[in-house]
């Protein structure tokens, strides 16, 4: 699934997240928004960071110039961030420990175990842990069932392998890339006409507020 929608997603559970945290003070974390928002993208975060990284490298060493202006197939087998993808994302330890560092469901339901925990003893910032770890973990969830071979790594770091492998890529054609596409981002549309009709209301009034906080000190 792309990263912003994951975002989307996350942002549309959050009042139903409140409610149920509310209901239960006792069991549950008050839930904390920011938390969840950077933690539906987190999981993305590293890969993104490296690929940022590999293609300003590549610039720098003229590799995109040479794939186009060159014959078909020139300057990619030198292109480091070609090699991230196809190599270095499957077989290098460092690049699948940084990736697998906050999409790995066994390392997720360690940090939600302690953020939890951390909160129950009244130490500051566990419930902003606990919730960056939940949606985390609600990211990862939803990846893994959308990815043939390049999943999240399932047992990391007890295994280095084990992936499950979903009849259904988000973006492989060959894998019904196509039509889930067309179904993800009319979700996503969805969503952000429902995000938008929730937080009319409340902007308005804030902009209302800040009007009359400025005519008050004119």
């Amino acid at each position: 699934m792309q990263t912003y929608s994951h975002t989307v997603i996350t942002a549309a559970l959050i009042k139903p997240a409140r409610a149920l945290a509310d209901g239960r003070p006792n069991r549950w974390p008050r839930v904390r928004t920011g938390a969840l928002l950077i933690g539906s993208f987190l999981p993305d975060l590293p890969l993104i960071l490296m690929t940022v990284a590999a293609i300003a490298l590549d610039i720098q060493s003229g590799v995109f110039r040479q794939i186009q202006n060159g014959p078909p197939g020139a300057g990619g087998g030198s292109s480091l961030t070609m090699r991230l993808f196809d190599v270095y994302f499957f077989e290098n330890p460092w690049v699948i420990a940084f990736h697998n560092l906050f999409h790995s469901p066994v390392l997720l339901a360690l940090y939600l175990l302690i953020g939890y925990g951390l909160w129950r003893r009244g130490i500051r910032g566990g419930d902003w842990f606990f919730w960056l770890a939940a949606a985390a973990m609600f990211h990862t969830l939803l990846d893994i069932p959308l990815h043939t071979d390049d999943g999240p790594l399932l047992l990391f770091p007890l295994n280095w392998r084990w992936r499950f492998h979903s009849p259904v890529s988000y973006w492989d054609p060959a894998h019904y890339g196509r039509e889930w596409a067309a179904f993800e981002h009319l979700l996503d549309l969805g969503l952000l006409l429902y995000l938008a009709g929730r937080y009319r209301r409340p902007a308005r009034a804030w902009l209302h507020t800040r009007r009359q906080a400025k005519k008050t000190i004119g």
